[in-house]
């Protein structure tokens, strides 16, 4: 039987799975009006991008995130921009991947790999 964690070893679910979490926080904004929900809407996507195996995937799992927010938040625009929606809402996502690495970073989810050493290893004895 396959578990959750194979099921988010391909990276096309688990962008997809990002751009969802990345798209509740929508529901704590004025038209629904679901204000107490802005206390947890952000725990799936932190779990998630805590779980990222390297700071690449989750710099993409930020990206993701964050275009399924921008896609959530701007929906409205949909009948002006028409698909180029998804564009303005790729770059703008952009500026969330920074976001994802550090969660990966400061929250312990990202592993070093074997073959890197420590950075003091590397950098030369001051003084």
């Amino acid at each position: 039987m396959k578990t959750f964690g194979d099921w988010l070893a391909s990276p096309w679910r688990r962008s997809l799975l990002a751009a969802l979490a990345g798209a509740l926080p929508v529901f704590a904004f004025p038209a629904p009006s679901l204000w107490w929900f802005a206390y947890v809407a952000l725990v799936p996507w932190l779990l998630l991008t805590r779980s990222a195996p390297t700071g690449r995937r989750a710099v993409y799992d930020g990206w993701f995130g964050g275009l399924g927010f921008m896609l959530a938040v701007h929906s409205w625009l949909v009948p002006s921009l028409s698909v180029f929606i998804v564009v303005i809402a790729g770059l703008l996502g952009v500026l969330w991947a920074p976001w994802g690495w550090l969660v990966c970073r400061f929250l312990g989810g990202c592993r070093r790999p074997a073959g890197v050493p420590p950075r003091c290893w590397c950098c030369p004895r001051a003084g």
